[in-house]
């Protein structure tokens, strides 16, 4: 750990990883989940056949979220709780988990993945985290 990386309680790291394995990983099209802190430190990650580099994903979840938010402070839509965006490659999903340690959920899917199904796991990610 560096000096600038944020201490993260064990018992979050541990949640975060087994909240990844025991709901995101059934899951068919998910590349990459990771857990990160909103100022970009990796909690926890599950990888299937990627080569992404996960601190950078974690580095840019917090920018892109807290872009998301002011985008939508512009237009009246506050708490914004989820940034989705599509490529021909797949889906990309940013969404905040609001618990006791606040944190980004991202996942890199491929074509083959069924969003509702995948953001129904999102939001299982979400409750575990909030029980820590």
């Amino acid at each position: 750990m560096t000096a600038s990386q944020p201490l993260i309680p064990a018992q979050v790291v541990k949640a975060g990883q087994q909240a990844l394995d025991k709901l995101i990983g059934p899951v068919d099209g998910v590349r990459v989940a990771l857990l990160s802190t909103p100022d970009g430190f990796e909690i926890a990650s599950l990888r299937t056949n990627s080569e992404l580099q996960l601190n950078r994903l974690s580095a840019m979840a917090g920018s892109l979220m807290a872009m998301a938010r002011a985008v939508g402070r512009e237009i009246n839509h506050t708490g914004c709780k989820r940034l989705t965006f599509e490529t021909e490659s797949g889906v990309v999903v940013f969404q905040s988990v609001t618990s006791e340690f606040p944190c980004i959920l991202c996942m890199v899917l491929d074509t083959n993945a069924i969003l509702g199904r995948v953001l129904w796991a999102a939001a299982e990610v979400g409750a575990e985290m909030n029980k820590v």
